[in-house]
């Protein structure tokens, strides 16, 4: 929320006060005491959110709609076009009231979008949503006449029943209107079509079957349940020393393509960007998305998954996201909310939850602290993310006092506009930094600000030849996992849990490392260590950065690299149908195809017995590997312009 930092700053500015702030804030010790500081900076130097929060909006409704129908329909209709539109009918959907003309009309619309698209089934049922609201009696004829096509494209039995339909809007329609003749004329071609019995080619439908596919992938299991670490296996086992804080190590030899853990994790949300194309709940995607019925920010596949979000913590955020977003909130803000909401819903009442943490903060077994009363760490537990390093000492105090100064500002919205504190509370701060309730939960809050950046893992998707963030994810264990430049593990979105795989063999004792983002073949040392000091408050000193390893247009064959003419023999036979694999992987045509993953494993531990790293085909080999893993979890494929076949 870059604005009410910016805003501060001009303030502080004019009075010279900047030194005299950082100097008492520096003497804070917890985060509840920066909060109550930052509360009382608000106050002082008049820092009072002052938004409308984007409610619902007919006339912003229309406006969105009106933008989708001068892409729709005047641009050249190609598939990328059809999705702009898409998005900005989704997003009238989202501003219409409920219910109201303007919400059935943005429905409508989309409804023809989704049937250029060959998605017939969604189609259908943004028709049948627009007919049940307040749709204008003229134009009724017309959504009956697609629904028809639809229904006739999926092979459904009740076509006649909407041929009726269509027939009767369409005797009602004005002789006047210029649309009449047109419908007619499709009209009696589609009663043509069903006395014939003649189906359109099921295009539309293989496109259903590849999204439900999609969605239904089998979640590998763990060969062997750990006793500890109840979403990994035996394999592994958490450690820790001064050196590498909490981490990982394997407790017996660990083949490539080995299931190291299956995480679901504490918590998923949907990234902001995402919100017109996936669902706010379950972050599948879903090209018919319904609205929240109360704010202009939620997005669902389905009612079932908008029930779920709101028990869970929707009717909390409904009130104060849309707001966060006019501020030009980041993720990590709305992320830091959510975890709170769930952390007090988990507990039972705030209360209860000073009392649980308070256990957790005695705790003085760093290795053990968050796990469960049982002794194990249990990844859909509040305390287990809690637990999570924050690297508070190492922040600078203008990092601190940036996410404090957020949080109170959150906190604000939160205790004005919603019932989270047992009712809304009145939006004087002097009351608010008393109350201690406020303050705890905004401590919460402001926790979670640093142990998110730390911590929190991207959940992707394919996107073409790219992988793209689709969500965030909160997991205790596979926060645990320290960084290496050249990992030896590599994680796999699915649609709820992140599965994790050793890349290469991993001997008995040594430790498993996961990656940050920095790559030792794509960014030099120098660039790495800075990244990852700034973000992650540590200097790496993995093998790659200590031996300063070439990045990858540097990087020699094992050709150069391998001396025994046998082992060149065994990496070329191992390797000779590498590049057929490249070709499948860039096409995107490896889903199901695990015997593609068996060959390329063999490959890595045929490199890894016979060639030094780095290594140029190593390196290729690992990262088609990762691609095609990618390929077989999550992916956003968009739909192509649908046809009949003559």
């Amino acid at each position: 929320m870059d604005k009410i930092m910016e805003l501060l700053d001009a303030k502080l500015r004019t009075t010279g006060k900047h030194r005299e702030l950082t100097d008492k804030y520096k003497k804070l010790k917890t985060d509840e005491e920066r909060v109550i500081f930052s509360f009382n900076i608000m106050l002082e130097y008049d820092i009072v959110p002052n938004v409308t929060g984007m409610p619902k909006n007919a006339k912003e409704s229309e406006k969105l709609r009106e933008e989708g129908n001068k892409v729709f329909v005047k641009a050249a209709l190609n598939n990328m076009a059809c999705i702009k539109a898409l998005k900005l009918y989704t997003k009238s959907i989202a501003f219409a009231p409920y219910p109201s003309k303007q919400l059935a009309l943005a429905y409508a619309n989309r409804s023809a979008v989704l049937f250029q698209l060959g998605l017939h089934s969604e189609c259908i049922q943004d028709i049948d949503r627009a007919l049940i609201l307040d749709y204008p009696d003229d134009l009724r004829a017309k959504l009956y006449v697609r629904k028809t096509e639809c229904s006739m494209i999926l092979g459904n039995c009740s076509t006649e029943d909407i041929l009726k339909e269509a027939q009767y809007w369409l005797d009602k329609m004005s002789l006047n209107d210029t649309s009449r003749k047109k419908l007619r004329a499709k009209l009696d071609t589609l009663h043509h079509k069903t006395a014939q019995t003649e189906l359109p080619a099921q295009d539309a439908s293989k496109q259903t079957q590849t999204k439900k596919s999609n969605n239904e992938l089998s979640l590998p299991t763990v060969p062997s349940q750990n006793d500890e670490i109840l979403c990994a296996s035996d394999a592994v086992a958490i450690q820790y020393n001064k050196r590498h804080g909490r981490h990982v190590v394997a407790t017996r030899h660990i083949h490539p393509n080995e299931v190291i853990a299956v995480e679901k994790p504490y918590s998923l949300m949907l990234t902001q960007e995402n919100m017109q194309t996936h669902c706010s709940n379950c972050l599948r995607v879903c090209w018919a998305n319904i609205p929240c019925n109360y704010c202009t920010y939620a997005m669902y596949c389905s009612e079932e998954c908008r029930y779920t979000e709101w028990k869970q913590c929707h009717d909390v955020e409904c009130a104060v996201f849309p707001t966060m977003i006019e501020y030009a909130c980041y993720n990590i803000d709305l992320f830091s909310i959510r975890l709170a909401i769930l952390a007090v819903r988990e507990a039972g009442d705030i209360q209860k939850l000073r009392t649980m943490l308070k256990e957790v903060d005695e705790c003085d077994d760093p290795r053990t602290k968050g796990f469960f009363k049982d002794g194990k760490l249990h990844s859909d537990k509040y305390i287990s993310i809690y637990s999570l390093v924050t690297n508070t000492e190492k922040r600078p105090v203008s990092d601190l006092f940036r996410r404090s100064l957020d949080t109170s500002f959150m906190l604000y919205i939160l205790a004005t506009r919603t019932a989270l504190f047992g009712t809304t509370l009145p939006d004087d701060i002097k009351i608010l930094a008393k109350n201690e309730d406020v303050t705890f939960f905004g401590s919460l809050i402001m926790r979670h600000q640093q142990i998110i950046p730390s911590n929190a893992h991207s959940l992707h998707e394919e996107q073409g030849i790219e992988s793209v963030r689709r969500g965030m994810a909160a997991m205790s264990f596979f926060s645990l996992f320290n960084h290496s430049c050249n990992p030896n593990i590599l994680r796999r979105s699915m649609p709820k849990h992140m599965v994790m795989h050793a890349l290469y063999p991993i001997r008995k004792g040594e430790q498993l490392l996961d990656s940050y983002g920095e790559h030792y073949a794509i960014m030099p040392k120098m660039a790495r260590q800075q990244k990852l000091l700034k973000q992650y408050h540590f200097i790496c000193d993995c093998i790659s950065c200590q031996e300063d390893w070439p990045l990858y247009h540097e990087l020699e064959s094992f050709k150069t690299l391998v001396e025994k003419n046998a082992d060149k023999a065994k990496i070329k036979k191992a390797l000779r149908k590498f590049n057929m694999y490249v070709d499948l992987a860039t096409e995107g045509n490896v889903q199901g195809k695990f015997y593609i993953i068996e060959d390329l494993v063999k490959m890595v531990q045929t490199l890894y017995d016979c060639a030094p790293m780095p290594c140029e085909e190593m390196n290729n080999v690992v990262e088609t590997l990762k691609r095609v893993y990618g390929l077989n979890g999550n992916r956003f494929e968009i739909p192509k312009i649908w046809t009949y076949k003559k």
